[in-house]
């Protein structure tokens, strides 16, 4: 897997919850852990207190019936056994050592009858929990123990660790994994929706046969494109049909117009009504070929193609147009190959040189570049607010709302431009306008 294949699966939302899952679990039983390690400690350190107390009341004890030597000796005896858990100090009234493991008396330890205390050993740095009584005659004792409590803490602490990153690890690993066999079937998805998109109407999504919610989300899916995939082809039916039964009485029309006379008192009737007849013909063609990019019915013929030489071919097209009118049309850019339909492409590109003829009346640049070819004129341009409605099928800017066009060209480019997977984008360039055909 690449990186920015991993970047792409870490980006998925399966990914996101996989990893927040063992996160909150780790929040959850830190939180548990500190309070039960919490309890635990204090439950051990009242069990500390109580065995310290009833090994004092014993030397006491001692110390009573047989007198200082008898405790020193016990003292002895207890600080000199194998364990080293249990701590001990008996001094004089001035703090001088008499007996014990313990050589001095802790810096902090106050010398207060039935004290409980924790320090720091001054030899190890462990904690010592202890309690300090006075015996008769001022002698002081101070019995205590280590707190293992704290080693016990370090190990789990030391183990907590190591669970949870094996915990990440292993949620990082099941997370990756999941979201990779997510999206292999999502891309299968997309891949699908992209084909119908550019024209592949008959194309379906595969199932994996694991019959679970996915597979029963893409059967519906299935199910949806077919019924859809009738409707258009009920809609192209009918709409060749309509096509077909129209187009022969305006033929019939046409040439009844033509065979008037060019030099009666109704010449001018016929030519304007000749030319009303071409308008009409040229909007039907117009909407059945919208309609047949925005369904998918248009094949792409697509094939790796000079955009220079497309453009240069387009504008050898319009060249004596702009001459006859003093203007000039330049093609702008370095040469670019890219897979696309020629045709459509040229046709797309004839569309805005239409318009910005009978909208700018201006110079014409059509500008190569690695993601669009666009073409910009120097015209009066259009408000702000129509920018974004230009290429809604049918709307003309209020400034041209008596031009002979019929709103539909911009509206025929870019579903030229969604067919071939890229957009089309219009700028405001103060002169003038820029319509761009963004191309994957």
């Amino acid at each position: 897997m690449t990186l920015r294949g991993i970047i792409r699966t870490l980006r998925s939302p399966f990914t996101r919850w996989a990893i927040a899952l063992p996160v909150l679990m780790c929040i959850v039983v830190t939180i548990f852990g500190a309070l039960a390690f919490r309890e635990t400690q204090q439950a051990l350190i009242g069990e500390f207190y109580t065995a310290l107390r009833e090994e004092v009341v014993i030397l006491e004890l001692i110390y009573r019936e047989d007198g200082i030597s008898a405790l020193q000796s016990a003292i002895a005896r207890r600080g000199n056994r194998q364990e080293t858990q249990r701590v001990y100090l008996l001094t004089d009234h001035q703090g001088r050592f008499l007996a014990g493991n313990l050589k001095q008396w802790p810096h902090n330890v106050p010398v207060k009858d039935e004290t409980s205390v924790l320090f720091a050993d001054p030899a190890t740095g462990e904690t010592i929990a202890a309690e300090v009584f006075l015996l008769f005659g001022d002698n002081r004792l101070l019995v205590g123990r280590r707190a293992i409590y704290e080693q016990v803490g370090q190990h789990l602490i030391q183990n907590y660790l190591a669970l949870c990153a094996a915990m990440f690890a292993a949620a990082i690993v099941a997370g990756l994994i999941f979201s990779r066999l997510i999206q292999r079937r999502l891309n299968t998805i997309s891949q699908t929706a992209h084909h119908i998109r550019i024209g592949h109407q008959d194309s379906r999504i595969p199932l994996a046969g694991s019959q679970d919610e996915i597979d029963g989300v893409i059967t519906e899916l299935n199910a949806l494109l077919d019924q859809q995939n009738k409707l258009l082809s009920y809609a192209r039916q009918t709409s060749s049909a309509i096509a077909h039964d129209l187009r022969q009485p305006l033929s019939i029309l046409r040439g009844k117009l033509q065979e008037l006379s060019d030099s009666g008192p109704d010449a001018p009737v016929k030519h304007a009504a000749l030319e009303q007849l071409e308008q009409i013909q040229a909007l039907f063609s117009a909407v059945l070929r919208l309609g047949r990019l925005e369904s998918g019915a248009q094949i792409l013929d697509h094939s790796a193609q000079s955009l220079k030489n497309i453009a240069e071919d387009v504008a050898e097209l319009y060249q004596p147009m702009l001459e006859d009118a003093n203007l000039q049309i330049r093609v702008l850019g370095q040469d670019i190959i890219k897979s696309v339909d020629r045709e459509l492409i040229f046709t797309a590109l004839c569309n805005l040189i239409e318009n910005a003829l009978r909208y700018a009346a201006s110079n014409i640049d059509i500008e190569l570049s690695e993601q669009a070819i666009s073409v910009r004129d120097y015209g009066p341009g259009v408000a702000d607010s129509e920018l974004k409605r230009l290429i809604e099928p049918f709307y003309k800017a209020e400034a041209s709302r008596n031009s002979s066009g019929h709103g539909l060209g911009l509206a025929l480019v870019k579903a030229i431009a969604e067919l071939h997977g890229g957009q089309l984008n219009l700028s405001q360039q103060h002169p003038g306008l820029l319509v761009s055909i963004v191309l994957p």
